[in-house]
């Protein structure tokens, strides 16, 4: 018996509609169907698995709990919301 590579389906269309919010199922669509066209040419494939990738963490993030109130405080410009880049990304020049 051999071992076999360990299946991750989160970039799946399929998961990231189930996690996405439906108010976003459309604009996904949209992006999807256009990627898709355009990854009948081999250079463009790249671009779906990356517009994937974009809308899975989209969806983590619009399915998460306060994401409404993190994302009005942002509109807002509360500095107090907010936390220096470097404090917050890896390998960001500190200021």
């Amino acid at each position: 018996m051999s071992a076999q590579p360990v299946q991750d389906n989160a970039d799946d269309p399929v998961e990231i509609l189930r996690l996405l919010p439906e108010e976003y199922h459309v604009q996904f669509f949209d992006d999807y169907d256009a990627a898709v066209e355009a990854a009948r040419r081999p250079e463009s494939f790249r671009e779906l698995q990356q517009l994937l990738r974009l809308w899975r963490l989209r969806a983590e993030a619009y399915s998460s709990s306060g994401y409404d109130e993190r994302l009005a405080a942002a509109r807002r410009g509360d500095p107090a919301d907010f936390a220096p880049a470097a404090q917050v990304i890896p390998g960001w020049p500190a200021g």
